[in-house]
């Protein structure tokens, strides 16, 4: 797996936004926010355009993807927001320039698809973690930024977190892939479509029903993604929603009763996903996860 080089101080960060559209202010307020961590920046030609739902139309949003991913002077690849609308343009990105040039993406929710491309068809690390939509709220410092900014730059970043009732005990370790949900239930089957073996699978999801959970995580286990993994990190699961017969079962009951048969380490309530605190993930590379009824940890065995 290639790891793209770690950002020193005044390393340049490309601003794209790949998928739904965004306020124009929250441009600037992003520049505002790297000029303060002593960053450069270059905006995307349609960082701030507007096509229906989108951040531009398709074409110009991957213009601008394109853009960065070719300019020598662009470090990270930062996605502004999430929303809809990226895999759209995977038939009109060449990610493939990043092998001889690599550089960092950052995003998440919808961005999952980009994460996947570059996983599994170009063997590629990049970061599930904040964008600047998650500066909206003005609650920069305990959001998982610090920690973002922290990972681009090479410095070891493991987490311990609270046990959850329905977590299972063990030890696993294998490279961490994964992201939203729903978008890797679409991808199945693509090129993009990921190997299970020896894998830490994360998800997350927002905004869903219950029954469509069920569902998605089944498709999964019939898929044969479930069974032989190294373990499961299950993020937010925000603002699930019920139909009026209730479902009768929580998401994260849905989950623990898809993977009862299997023997690998299960983490709930991992904080990451469409919640306040987003601490992100470096997808792509090695990590260990030990959970137990008294500790949940996970530690990059890579070197950073």
């Amino acid at each position: 797996m290639i790891i793209p080089p770690f950002i020193k101080p005044g390393a340049v960060v490309g601003l794209v936004t790949p998928a739904g559209k965004i306020p124009p202010q929250l441009v600037k307020q992003t520049e505002k926010f790297l000029d303060s961590h002593g960053f450069r920046h270059i905006r995307g030609k349609y960082v701030a355009d507007a096509w229906h739902q989108y951040g531009g139309s398709d074409a110009h949003r991957a213009e601008d993807v394109n853009e960065m991913i070719q300019n020598p002077e662009v470090d990270v690849i930062w996605c502004m927001r999430g929303g809809y609308g990226a895999i759209r343009l995977l038939d009109k990105i060449d990610f493939s320039v990043l092998r001889q040039n690599p550089k960092w993406l950052v995003g998440f929710s919808d961005i999952t698809v980009f994460h996947a491309v570059l996983q599994q068809q170009y063997e590629m690390a990049s970061i599930h973690g904040p964008m600047p939509k998650n500066l909206d709220d003005g609650n920069w410092d305990d959001t998982g930024m610090n920690e973002l900014w922290m990972m681009l730059s090479g410095k070891s970043i493991n987490y311990e977190i609270e046990p959850h009732l329905l977590n299972r005990d063990g030890r696993g370790k294998g490279t961490i892939i994964g992201g939203n949900l729903t978008l890797i239930s679409i991808l199945k089957g693509s090129a993009a479509d990921f190997d299970p073996h020896g894998k830490i699978l994360f998800i997350e999801d927002v905004g869903e029903y219950l029954y469509s959970l069920d569902r998605m995580i089944n498709g999964l286990k019939i898929s044969g993604k479930l069974s032989s993994l190294a373990g499961l990190v299950v993020g937010q699961m925000t603002d699930m929603q019920d139909n009026n017969t209730p479902f009768g079962a929580s998401a994260y009951e849905i989950i623990a009763e898809a993977v009862k048969e299997y023997s690998y380490p299960v983490i709930f309530n991992f904080p990451s996903g469409h919640s306040t605190i987003n601490r992100p993930l470096m997808l792509g590379a090695k990590v260990k996860i030990d959970v137990s009824s008294h500790a949940v940890t996970m530690a990059y065995s890579m070197q950073l």
